[in-house]
């Protein structure tokens, strides 16, 4: 009667487990709310509307094979890139040796050993075997987490693991970025480089122009010397535009993970300056929080501490397991052979701190601290990406007025340097005023193609600022050009 009320006891105490198994401790986690603005007040000329691409191929719309080229090589060689994969498997692997916690577990231990002799005050007695012992012991254990420590442990590292596939989609974004910045920095150091050379070859003509007039004493020797200055001048200019070109050049390497030497022969294929798509959807400022993989590895790790303050909440409460072991021991000795132990055990176990100094108490604490932290750093990270886009709109918006303000400066400028040329081989004006009208054409020329580059650099970022690409409808769409 006695075995048969002990076994109902362990039975009940087995049922009483199982069925509180399902309570789980701490706050259940709620994603933080956001107040986002209805619409983008740096939102310019929004009656132009395009089809969407996709955030994966956004840097398709500016049509340079060149560039996607260079984008397509990023995405497998860039280091960053790798190294954040790594840490993607590295934050998988954690979560499920702690999700391993929820299957039973089971360790063998196994022991054969023979005595060499015995020893007393007198010294030793060698005697190889004199004795023989052997063990055998299988345990098996299983934790059924009855208050969900382990279940918020997982929670939260399947939050970081999250956490970390965003680390790679946002590294991802500005990896692509800063390939097709730099490409778009060497393409418009290349322009400025050729309007270098056509300056050098204006003032050459110029000079050649004094010298013919200067033979036949219709000029003086003072205009000779002052167009040899505005020639080298115009001349020392090309270094400078080299060596930036070079350094760009070697930036876009490394981010390639190649050799400088090895990127001449890819750029080498296209020369103009990428052109950016008429028109960029930005969608509306909620949509950020779902197109940012900032945004949404921010609000993973709010995920992540909160199911924290569960696994700390789970300290005051009991431990249950439930453990068996299957047990064989014999040994040998000099007169005697016995079997010491050769047992089979199963029960419930508890374990439970009661009291350790409101320790406990105060890491429930430090945790929903942090998790304060995390919640402001969400709403930081919010309010960042909405003023980049912000930014990044008007940025795009402005330099395409000056950009076109700016070609057609130029081209009045052109005329008024060849009219120039032409009064001044009659007579009509003096060297100044030519030189000046050279030199207008050439600066306000550098200008136009150096904002033609910072506007497509402007049209990249805001693909940036919008999460790597463009938002679905319903979307507004950004004039471009």
């Amino acid at each position: 009667m006695k075995l048969w009320m002990r076994k109902l006891r362990l039975f009940s105490s087995l049922g009483l487990l199982i069925i509180s198994s399902c309570a789980v401790v701490g706050p259940d986690y709620e994603r933080p709310e956001i107040q986002m603005p209805d619409e983008w007040t740096a939102a310019i000329d929004q009656d132009n509307k395009s089809k969407q691409t996709g955030a994966q191929r956004w840097w398709r719309k500016f049509n340079d094979p060149v560039l996607n080229e260079l984008v397509t090589l990023s995405r497998t060689a860039n280091p960053n890139i790798r190294i954040a994969s790594a840490r993607i498997a590295e934050s998988w692997h954690q979560r499920s040796v702690l999700a391993g916690a929820w299957s039973p577990s089971s360790n063998f231990n196994s022991r054969v050993s023979e005595g060499l002799g015995t020893f007393d005050r007198e010294g030793f007695d060698f005697d190889f075997g004199s004795s023989h012992d052997e063990l055998a012991q299988l345990n098996v254990g299983w934790n059924p987490d009855l208050f969900g420590k382990v279940k918020r442990q997982v929670e939260s590292a399947t939050a970081e693991y999250e956490a970390k596939v965003e680390g790679l989609r946002d590294a991802t974004v500005f990896i692509n970025g800063e390939v097709a910045l730099h490409y778009i920095a060497y393409r418009t150091l290349g322009k400025r480089l050729e309007v270098a050379r056509e300056g050098v070859k204006n003032y050459q003509k110029i000079e050649k122009l004094i010298s013919s007039r200067l033979e036949e004493g219709l000029t003086s020797e003072l205009e000779l010397h002052e167009s040899r200055a505005r020639l080298k001048t115009s001349a020392a200019e090309i270094p400078k535009l080299e060596q930036e070109q070079i350094v760009v050049r070697n930036r876009l390497a490394a981010l390639l993970a190649i050799k400088p030497a090895e990127i001449k022969s890819i750029i080498s294929k296209h020369q103009r300056i990428p052109k950016p798509p008429k028109s960029i959807m930005t969608g509306f400022p909620i949509d950020l929080l779902r197109s940012r993989p900032d945004i949404r590895r921010a609000e993973r790790k709010v995920a992540a501490q909160s199911a924290l303050i569960g696994v700390a909440t789970a300290e005051l409460y009991p431990e249950f397991s439930i453990s068996g072991a299957l047990t064989y021991e014999f040994l040998t000795g000099v007169n005697s052979a016995s079997t010491l132990r050769r047992t089979l055990g199963f029960g419930p176990n508890l374990k439970w701190k009661l009291f350790q100094g409101c320790a406990a108490h105060n890491r429930i604490r430090e945790h929903e601290s942090k998790l304060d932290q995390a919640v402001v750093l969400y709403e930081s990270t919010v309010i960042k990406a909405v003023t980049q886009v912000e930014n990044s709109m008007t940025r795009l918006h402005y330099s395409g007025k000056r950009k076109r303000l700016l070609q057609e400066a130029t081209a009045e400028h052109q005329k008024t340097a060849e009219l120039m040329m032409n009064a001044y081989d009659v007579g009509e004006v003096d060297l100044r005023r030519l030189l000046n009208a050279q030199q207008d054409y050439l600066i306000t020329k550098d200008e136009s193609l150096a904002t033609e580059g910072r506007h497509a650099a402007h049209s990249v970022r805001l693909f940036k600022a919008l999460g790597g690409g463009e938002l679905p409808q319903p979307a507004k769409a950004v004039k471009v050009n």
